[in-house]
C-alpha cells in the first residue's frame, strides 16, 4: 500500500490510520508547497493535484474521508462504533470537517485563487477567517457529544489533524477556543507510535518550509 504525503497536509490523517491499524505501507512524500502535486508525475495519481491519494494494488483512492473509511474497513478497526448509524454519524462529522473547516482553510492560505485583485484576495482573507472560526464551532459542538471513552479512531486522526492546523498555523491564533478538539489532539501526542508520526511530520514540513 503506497499514500502520497505532504507533510502537515491532511494526508496525515491517513498515515496516523495506516500506522495505528499496523498496516504496512510506504509514504511517498510529494512537496505541495513546491507545487509538486500540480505536476507530473503526481497528476497521472491525481489529477485534482491535492494529496492525500492511496494507492492499493494499483487502484488509486482518493479525498481524505474516503481513504480513511477504507482504511477502518481494511484494517479492521478505526470505527468507534460498528453500528451503521454510528458510522455514519462519524461520516457526517468528517464531511463538514472537510467541506468546511479545510475548505476554509484553502480560502485563507490561498485567496488570490477566490479574488480578482488583491484588494479582493483581502476580503476574501478577512471573510474565511470568520467561516474558519465559525467551522471549527461546529466541528467542536460534534467531538464534545462523543463518548471520550472509546478507542481512537478515524474520526480522531482527521480532527486531529486540524487542531494541531490551529495551534500551528498563524490564522489559527485568536479563533474561539476548542476544548474538546483539542483533547483528540492531546490523545495522538498521548499515544507513542502517533507521536513519533506527528514528529516526524512537523520535522519534514520545518525542513521544507526553512
Amino acid at each position: 500500500m503506497r499514500l502520497y504525503h505532504s507533510p502537515m497536509s491532511i494526508a496525515l490523517a491517513c498515515r496516523l490510520a495506516l500506522t495505528a491499524a499496523d498496516i504496512g505501507h510506504e509514504v511517498v512524500i510529494v512537496n505541495s508547497l513546491s507545487g509538486e502535486t500540480k505536476q507530473e508525475p503526481f497528476l497521472s495519481i491525481n489529477p485534482l493535484g491535492e494529496v492525500p491519494a492511496l494507492d492499493h494494488d494499483g487502484a488509486i483512492v482518493t479525498q481524505t474521508v474516503a481513504i480513511l473509511s477504507f482504511i477502518a474497513d481494511h484494517g479492521g478497526q478505526g470505527w468507534a462504533d460498528p453500528t451503521p448509524i454510528e458510522r455514519a454519524k462519524e461520516l457526517s462529522t468528517m464531511i463538514v470537517a472537510a467541506a468546511e473547516v479545510q475548505a476554509a482553510w484553502k480560502m485563507i492560505n490561498r485567496p488570490n485563487r477566490y479574488a480578482p485583485s488583491d484588494t479582493a484576495a483581502a476580503e476574501v482573507g478577512a471573510q474565511a477567517r470568520i467561516r474558519l472560526d465559525a467551522a471549527y464551532a461546529e466541528l467542536e459542538r460534534r467531538i464534545a457529544l462523543r463518548d471520550t471513552g472509546k478507542a481512537l479512531g478515524i474520526l480522531d486522526y482527521h480532527a486531529g489533524v486540524l487542531a494541531l492546523w490551529k495551534i500551528m498555523a498563524p490564522a489559527g491564533q485568536g479563533l474561539s477556543p476548542t476544548p474538546h478538539l483539542d483533547a483528540v489532539k492531546d490523545r495522538l501526542m498521548n499515544t507513542p507510535k502517533l507521536r513519533q508520526v506527528i514528529d516526524e511530520d512537523i520535522a519534514n514540513y520545518t525542513a521544507m518550509v526553512g
